[in-house]
Order: structure tokens, then C-alpha cells, then sequence
């Protein structure tokens, strides 16, 4: 006999993690993009997950599934032949950095919202 509230539990604990890794990989290839910011015909990279993700959830709307398997996070180069530079490097540094403030935000809340609930869970299972 499946337990839809517990099912439910960990789902989205695998869902939060899911996204947890996948910020960490964003957080990666940030700094990467930041550490070649003065190299000559650098193209910066970024991480697309957040699509990805929000079609899965779309999809569990109506199946009540989310398939993590599909939604891995995928690195693509960004505007590959353009660059506001002569030198053909296209990373705008002062854009990198607010990119990684604001996934540092999120990894945050995520890490917050997944203790949360491993101790919900926890109170559920030690409660008399």
C-alpha cells in the first residue's frame, strides 16, 4: 500500500536535490565563465536546467510523475559568434557576478527548503 504523504515527502526531496545539483553545476560553470574573462575568443557557458525542469513539472500536472532522468542540467556555450569585444571574448563580468549571487540565493533557499523537510519528515516519524 502505497503512502501518498510520505511518496510526496521524498519526491520532492529528490526534486530539490535535482536542483541543488544542478545550481552547483551552474555555480561551476559561472566561475569558469569569470576566471576566463580576460582570455582572448572565450565564449561564456551557461546551464539549462530551469526549462527543463518546469516542463517536467508541466508533465507531473497531468501524470502526477516527475521524471528527474530527463531533466539533467546541460551545459551550452552562449552566443558563440558574437562578443562585444575586440578581442572575441564574450563574458560581461559584472553580469557573471550577478548571475552567481543570484543562484547562490537560490541554492540557499533550496538547501533551507530541503532541511526543512527532513525535519518534518523526522517530527512525522517521531511523533508518539
Amino acid at each position: 500500500v502505497k503512502n501518498m504523504v510520505f511518496d510526496g515527502m521524498f519526491a520532492n526531496n529528490s526534486l530539490i536535490g535535482a536542483a541543488m545539483g544542478a545550481s552547483n553545476l551552474k555555480n561551476s560553470v559561472i566561475v569558469n565563465n569569470i576566471a576566463n574573462a580576460e582570455v582572448p575568443g572565450f565564449k561564456k557557458s551557461t546551464v539549462d536546467f530551469e526549462t527543463l525542469l518546469d516542463r517536467q513539472l508541466d508533465k507531473a500536472k497531468e501524470t502526477g510523475y516527475v521524471d528527474l532522468d530527463n531533466s539533467k542540467p546541460q551545459i551550452r556555450k552562449i552566443n558563440k559568434n558574437f562578443s562585444y569585444r575586440l578581442d572575441g571574448n564574450n563574458v560581461d563580468i559584472e553580469s557573471e557576478m550577478a548571475e552567481l549571487y543570484k543562484n547562490s540565493v537560490k541554492y540557499d533557499v533550496m538547501a533551507n527548503s530541503l532541511i526543512n523537510n527532513y525535519k518534518r519528515i523526522n517530527m512525522v516519524l517521531t511523533s508518539k
